[in-house]
Order: structure tokens, then sequence, then C-alpha cells
């Protein structure tokens, strides 16, 4: 359950980022991968939390 919750919660984020940077035209890769490893420790720190 909770592991839905953050992967939901993960994809929007990451789906409002990338949406957000390309209408803006700032999109990089360095921003993209910035996004994504502000993810991964989001997945780290709650799983460290729960499990």
């Amino acid at each position: 359950m909770i592991l839905r919750i953050l992967g939901i919660g993960i994809l929007i984020y990451l789906i409002w980022a990338l949406i957000h940077h390309k209408r803006d035209k700032s999109l990089t890769l360095i921003i993209f991968l910035e996004y994504l490893l502000t993810a991964v420790l989001a997945i780290i720190l709650v799983l460290g939390m729960f499990v």
C-alpha cells in the first residue's frame, strides 16, 4: 500500500517536473537527473522509515 502511494507520488512529481521545464524550455539532462535523484532519495527515506 505504501509503495503504491509512494510510486504514484513519485510519478506525479517527475511528470510535473518534465512538463514544467519543457514548457519553460529549460529541460536539460542535469535538471532531469536532479529530479530523478531527488525521487530516489525520497524512496529510500520513506522505505527506511516503514521497513
